[in-house]
C-alpha cells in the first residue's frame, strides 16, 4: 500500500525537519552538454566554490568527498574518496579535480556535476538541518 500511495503523492509519514545533517553538498544542472575538458574544469570550480561556502556556513568538516556526474543520456556515476582526517579546503578542491580528471575525456556530454562532503565530524553535537520552508506536518495528496 505504501507504493500505491507514494505513486499518487500520498505520504503519511511524519515530517522530521530537525534531523541531524549527514552531508553537505551541491549539484548543478547545465542547459547544454559540457564536453570540452576546459568547460568541465570551469564548471567544477564553480561547484567546488559553492559547496565550500556551504560547508563553512554550516561549520562542517568531513572525511569523504563524492563527485556525481550525470551524462547527456541520463546515465549517472559517482566517485568518492575518503581520507583518514578531515579534509581542508585545498584538499577538497584538489581531490575533486583529480576525480574529474580520471573521467576525462567524457564519452558523452555532461548535464550535471555535483560534490558532497560526508562522514561529517565538525558539526556541533546538537546542530540540525535547516528546514526548507515551514514544516507543518500536513500531508497532501495530488491527482495526476
Amino acid at each position: 500500500s505504501y507504493l500505491y500511495n507514494a505513486a499518487r503523492g500520498i505520504d503519511l509519514r511524519p515530517v522530521r525537519p530537525d534531523r541531524i545533517r549527514k552531508s553537505v553538498g551541491r549539484e548543478r544542472t547545465y542547459g547544454k552538454d559540457l564536453v570540452a575538458d576546459l568547460e568541465l574544469h570551469k564548471a567544477l570550480e564553480d561547484v567546488i566554490e559553492s559547496v565550500w561556502q556551504r560547508i563553512e556556513k554550516n561549520g562542517a568538516s568531513g572525511r569523504t568527498i563524492t563527485l556525481k556526474v550525470k551524462y547527456a543520456d541520463f546515465r549517472q556515476i559517482t566517485r568518492s574518496r575518503s581520507c583518514e582526517q578531515d579534509i581542508s579546503q585545498r584538499q577538497f578542491g584538489a581531490i575533486a579535480r583529480e576525480m574529474l580528471a580520471q573521467l576525462l575525456p567524457v564519452p558523452l556530454g555532461v548535464r550535471l556535476l555535483g560534490l558532497t562532503l560526508s562522514s561529517l565530524t565538525g558539526l556541533e553535537s546538537g546542530k540540525r538541518v535547516q528546514p526548507i520552508g515551514q514544516a507543518t506536518g500536513i500531508q497532501q495528496a495530488f491527482d495526476f
